[in-house]
Parts: C-alpha cells; sequence; structure tokens
C-alpha cells in the first residue's frame, strides 16, 4: 500500500482463531470509503489464527500480517502495531470482537470536524461465545445520549469505554505509547492518559460487539489478578503526577478516595462472582477504608457480608430470598 491510509486498523491475534474470521469480517465490512490499513500481529498462536489471516490477506492488499516465532506478550504485540501504524486516525479491536459496519462511518466525521477532540467512542451490545447478544447498549455513563468534553475523573472510577468502539487521533496514542512492560491490559491505560490532555466524544450508537466468554483476556486478569495489581500500579503512576491545568489536578486529588473505593468495590464484585472470598472480603475492606460513604450505593454491603459465607450456604440463601437473578 504506497498511499498513507486515514485509518489504522490493529489486530492482536493470540487463540482466537474460533472468532477471527468474524471479526476480520466486520472490519472489511465498513461502510464508509476511505483508505484504512490492517496490521493483524501473530503473536505465535498456536491455533490457526496465522493460516486465517494469510488466507485473508491473499485477498485484500489492507492487511499486513506480522508474525512471531516466539510470543511476546499482549503488551509488546500492542506496542508494536501502534509503532507500525500509519493512519490518521487508530483503532485496536482483540479478534474475539467485532465491529458493526457503521464503526467508522459514525466516528471519523466527528474528529474531522473538531480537531480539539482526541477520542471518539460509542455504545457496544455484549454477545457470548456464539456471538448472540446478552446485553443490547451495554453503556452506563451517558444516560442514552450524546457527550462531548471531558472525562478524565469519570474514567479514573471506572473503565466505562469498550475498546472496539474507540477510533483516536494518531498524535493522541503516541503521546501515551508504549504502554508500561507489565501492565496486564492496554485500553484503559490509553484512555486514561489520552483523557488527560484532550476532549473525548461519546456517540449513542451501538458500534461494536464486546464478546464476553471463559477465555475472554479481562475474566482471566481478573482471576489472576494481574488486573487489580495494574490498576493500582496505574492510579499510583497518575497521581503521583500533577495535571497541567489546575483545576483537573484539584479535581483528581478530590476525587482520590471516590476514585480508590470504586476500583476496590468493581474487584470485590468481580473476585465475589469468581468465588474467590477472600480477595473479595480484603477488596471491600480497602474500599470501606477509602471511602465508607460509597457502600451506600448498591448492593456492596450485602455482598461484603455474604462474602464471609460459603459459597454453597450463600447461593442457598440468595435462591430462597432474592431469587437467582441476585449477584
Amino acid at each position: 500500500m504506497s498511499s498513507v491510509p486515514l485509518v489504522s486498523i490493529v489486530m492482536p491475534c493470540y487463540g482466537y482463531a474460533r472468532y477471527l474470521r468474524d471479526c476480520l469480517d466486520g472490519v472489511l465490512a465498513q461502510t464508509l470509503k476511505c483508505e484504512i490499513e490492517i496490521i493483524a500481529i501473530n503473536d505465535c498462536s498456536p491455533d490457526e489464527s496465522l493460516a486465517i489471516l494469510q488466507e485473508y490477506a491473499s485477498k485484500d492488499a489492507r492487511i499486513r500480517v506480522i508474525n512471531h516465532e516466539v510470543n511476546r506478550g499482549h503488551i509488546f504485540t500492542v506496542n508494536e502495531g501502534i509503532a507500525e501504524a500509519r493512519g490518521k486516525y487508530l483503532v485496536r479491536i482483540d479478534p474475539d470482537d467485532r465491529h458493526h459496519a457503521c464503526f467508522l462511518e459514525t466516528l471519523v466525521p466527528v474528529l474531522e470536524a473538531d480537531e480539539s477532540i482526541g477520542l471518539a467512542y460509542g455504545n457496544i451490545n455484549i454477545i457470548d461465545d456464539r456471538g448472540s447478544v446478552t446485553v443490547e447498549r451495554a453503556d452506563s455513563q451517558h444516560g442514552g445520549h450524546d457527550f462531548t468534553g471531558n472525562e478524565f475523573i469519570p474514567l479514573l472510577k471506572k473503565n466505562f469505554i469498550c475498546a472496539p468502539t474507540v477510533l483516536a487521533r494518531r498524535e493522541a496514542w503516541m503521546a501515551a505509547w508504549p504502554v508500561p512492560e507489565g501492565l496486564a491490559f492496554n485500553d484503559w491505560y490509553f484512555n486514561i492518559m489520552l483523557a488527560r490532555r484532550w476532549k473525548f466524544h461519546y456517540c449513542d450508537r451501538v458500534l461494536a460487539d464486546y464478546r464476553v466468554h471463559g477465555s475472554n483476556h479481562h475474566s482471566k486478569i481478573s482471576v489472576d489478578g494481574s488486573e487489580e495489581r495494574s490498576v493500582m500500579r496505574l492510579l499510583q503512576m497518575v497521581y503521583a503526577e500533577a495535571e497541567p491545568e489546575a483545576e483537573q489536578e484539584r479535581q483528581k486529588q478530590s476525587a482520590k478516595g471516590d476514585v480508590h473505593a470504586s476500583q476496590y468495590l468493581d474487584f470485590a464484585h468481580k473476585y465475589f462472582g469468581h468465588r474467590m472470598r477472600r480477595d473479595a472480603r480484603r477488596c471491600f475492606a480497602e474500599a470501606w477504608r477509602w471511602q465508607p460513604g460509597s457502600f451506600r450505593r448498591g448492593p456492596h454491603l450485602r455482598l461484603w457480608l455474604a462474602a464471609f459465607l460459603p459459597a454453597g450456604i450463600y447461593d442457598r440463601v440468595k435462591t430462597l430470598f432474592w431469587g437467582a437473578k441476585m449477584p
């Protein structure tokens, strides 16, 4: 490809060959007619990922395949893909997710029209292993409305931006590049770093499907504890640095207790769901330490008490009093 593409799509591939065609078909079905490049990196995947990528690349010159002879890991692979990207705008998608055909047609005009917006994103559907929708319109932040503005403080409390819906300026990505080695994720890192310097735009339209399944990356890092360690490391990094604008720094420091409590409550709920009762109790206690008032929101106090019960007893009590739908 000789001309510089408008959009670069970075796709790190490892272990998701069964979903890969679905992902590639979604990328290639975009209704916006513009120059794109797809940088697909096979990180020595043990399945048929490389063969599938080579098959698609043989039919479409926009796909460039990079193959690792040894596994380099998720963060290395993402950093490499972003460094290789040439487009004005960058997208990062995992091969178990999929874009809707309107993704680029919806977001490219937003960034083209307003140079102060560094990142644009949209709503998602959550899908299961078979691709069936389990949750429609999963955004919980914007109340069904478009939004343009600063989302730095809300993002410190919770990563509500789903990676496959994101389109961002290359210079914004590169100002935060590379992702530090040892982090368990890259999406929240980029969201936080970009939100410190740029306005964001949210479009209340479903632009992608996010797949939740047993071998999902975020499920694995939740269970092994690397998500918690990485989140705390990133918060420590952010709070060790002063923001360039005094008002944003004031807001950040003012929200510090709520930020940490929100993150620990999220960990506690995840650990509880994975039946990791000891870690759930620990994180509930940390949330209380940072912000006792946070327990007035939602079922936190009930689940904290439930974390002291054996899983079997809690399941029976839950079914008896609240029904099987309760967490």
